[in-house]
């Protein structure tokens, strides 16, 4: 089981969370809040966590402020009656109704929505993001089996398969070989989450962002590059 220790490394004023867990190298992630994360294995030394985090202080700032300023410039999601939200990469507008019983529906270019309080947001966003979720439930399973077989060849075979609301991230694979997918993707189209379904399981083979990952990765998604920088604008816009 993981365990995470708050770290803070002077002078280039870099916080930091070190996760501890039983995974065989080191990495560094900046997530989409600026947050610093360092992953390291068990009774790994201090001293070479914060020789890692100084090697790398310059691409941690870079990315840190990028994201800082991303979220400076990103325009505020309204969750109102005509306000506009993405699914399965087109612009629906939301059509809200009052009503006793909470539903969604895609209709055309349109959102059909109904609950009780049509102007509190935050019960909207909820009502939106469950919605998702079971569309994503019932879509990507199947969108995930499909890649397996394409790639049978390459017998990767995940544990499981788990569909779930993620703000930071798009997916992830443990080392377990649990595979997790947002349900936020179906905001997007097909193309964009067959790329992040073949991310995971690339990461079946190997669980870091090394040569061997890329080089799978490229055989497999010889786009991804493209792929991989529309992705970050549609980050800006969901």
């Amino acid at each position: 089981m993981a365990r995470a220790k708050k770290q803070k490394m002077l002078p280039a004023n870099i916080d930091y969370k070190v996760i501890y867990s039983r995974r065989r190298t080191l990495g560094i992630s900046v997530l989409t809040d600026s947050s610093v994360i360092v992953r390291v294995p068990y009774r790994t030394p201090k001293k070479t966590i914060i020789r890692m985090v100084e090697e790398k202080s310059a691409w941690i700032i870079r990315h840190r402020d990028n994201f800082k300023n991303n979220r400076q410039n990103k325009p505020v999601r309204a969750y109102t009656n005509g306000s506009s939200h993405l699914f399965r990469g087109n612009t629906y507008i939301l059509n809200i109704s009052e009503s006793r019983r909470k539903f969604v529906k895609f209709n055309g270019d349109l959102i059909d929505m109904g609950l009780e309080k049509t102007g509190d947001e935050a019960s909207v966003m909820k009502l939106l993001r469950k919605a998702y979720k079971i569309e994503a439930t019932a879509h990507i399973p199947v969108l995930f089996s499909n890649i397996l077989e394409k790639h049978s060849n390459h017998g990767f075979k995940p544990s499981e398969l788990v569909i779930r609301s993620m703000k930071r991230r798009w997916g992830s694979c443990s080392n377990r070989g649990k595979i997790t997918l947002s349900s936020e993707l179906m905001r997007l189209s097909d193309k964009y989450i067959e790329y992040v379904i073949v991310h995971e399981l690339c990461h079946l083979r190997h669980h870091n962002h090394g040569p061997m990952f890329y080089e799978l990765l490229s055989r497999l998604y010889p786009e991804w590059k493209i792929v991989r920088k529309e992705m970050k604008d549609y980050a800006i816009l969901v």
